[in-house]
């Protein structure tokens, strides 16, 4: 199975209101599900049944180790660039604690076997993925948006994800849910 760590997101106002205008671009721009949205810690890849229970006793490990938090979503741009874009992410104002989560499930997992990420953490919401030229509206809306201010959630859990293909969606189906501690 394939399966990755994310913190599970409701998007802010600001972000809910520019979905739609997302949707309206076109079929090559295919927003996110709001239910959907995360953002991955870790992703896993082909993960064999006997590390569940591993994974799983890192994950509870966590609800002690780190805090619920919030997060500010600010700007707007896209994977690999804005000129040709595959994703269309949110960013994070400040993203310390998020980072930190990211490196301690770097250094656990490792132990268990699974590759540290090479690209780095570049934290981010993503929005919507582009399979096909999108609409010339788009590029204004990145323009437009680059250093828009979203709002504001709370992030008090971390789930451990299966993800499954089928008609070329990915279904998430939550493996394991830990609650963040509260300050």
């Amino acid at each position: 199975m394939r399966t990755f760590i994310a913190v599970p997101i409701h998007p802010p106002r600001g972000l809910r209101k520019l979905l739609p205008k997302l949707e309206q671009l076109g079929p090559a721009v295919k927003p996110i599900a709001v239910d959907q949205m995360h953002i991955t810690l870790k992703f896993l890849g082909t993960t064999e049944l006997e590390d569940v229970m591993p994974i799983s006793s890192i994950l509870k490990k966590m609800r002690s180790e780190f805090p619920r938090l919030k997060l500010a979503f600010k700007g707007l741009g896209a994977f690999p660039r804005v000129d040709h874009p595959n994703v269309i992410w949110a960013g994070i104002s400040d993203a310390t604690l998020l980072t930190a989560m990211v490196d301690y499930l770097e250094q656990e997992t490792e132990k268990l076997g699974y590759p540290l990420e090479r690209k780095g953490f570049h934290p981010h919401l993503t929005l919507a993925r582009v399979n096909a030229r999108p609409a010339d509206d788009l590029f204004q809306i990145l323009q437009d948006r680059s250093d828009a201010e979203w709002g504001e959630v709370t992030v008090d859990t971390i789930k451990f994800y299966q993800s499954e293909m089928k008609s070329q969606r990915a279904q998430y189906h939550e493996m394991q849910t830990v609650k963040l501690y509260q300050r």
